[in-house]
């Protein structure tokens, strides 16, 4: 599951910061970032010094050789739309990142540019959709599934057989209950317990999580 090799993050926010860590962590060798503005941390570039390359509007000519010599992309970045921009333009570089305390299991089906974080749980024949991000401890149960660029927020639950479109916030420690599906571009609050089908758009809060 985990890849390896040089990698260059599309981001420089809090979360690139999360998937910069667990990507050093699996074996890859960090050697740029991409921004829209130059990224500093108390004066520093950040993950460790890791050159600018720009931004994706103007990247520098070395970010082209950088992929030209074999390097990968993750699109580190919350915003599902520029994620999903981002991972586009760059579909035959992406990498996944898998945090190495994650448990994935072998019979499951991970999309391009997926972040799976710490002590995070992929259970057996689960389906994860490109450019999504299982956050910590988040819990994809057996034979559920995620469309493209959602995000299970730090210990959101999915259960087994559901499901989730494209799209899909779902909050922090907030459970999706088995069998359940959740329409796209949906957002679930955090710590709300998702009880009924929900339809694209939906902005379910609470316990049980209603329509707002």
């Amino acid at each position: 599951m985990n890849e390896h090799g040089e990698l260059i993050i599309f981001g420089a926010g809090g979360h690139a910061a999360v998937v910069a860590d667990a990507a050093v962590a699996t074996g890859f060798v960090l050697v740029g970032v991409v921004d829209a503005m130059r990224p500093i941390a108390d004066g520093r570039p950040p993950f460790g010094g890791v050159p600018w390359l720009g931004s994706p509007e103007d990247p520098n000519p070395s970010l082209k050789e950088l992929l030209a010599r074999g390097a990968r992309i993750h699109a580190a970045i919350g915003d599902a739309g520029i994620r999903r921009r981002w991972l586009s333009d760059h579909i035959d570089h992406a990498a996944r990142v898998v945090h190495p305390t994650a448990v994935v299991s072998p019979s499951a089906t991970i999309g391009e540019g997926v972040f799976i974080g710490p002590r995070a749980v992929v259970n057996a024949r689960a389906v994860i959709g490109a450019g999504t991000i299982i956050n910590t401890a988040a819990i994809l149960e057996h034979d559920a599934r995620t469309g493209e660029y959602c995000h299970l927020a730090p210990g959101a639950i999915v259960l087994g057989n559901a499901g989730i479109g494209d799209r899909v916030l779902v909050g922090s420690n907030a459970t999706i209950l088995p069998a359940i599906t959740v329409g796209h571009h949906s957002t679930v609050g955090a710590g709300s317990v998702v009880t009924g089908h929900l339809s694209d758009g939906a902005r379910a809060f609470g316990n049980p999580a209603r329509n707002r």
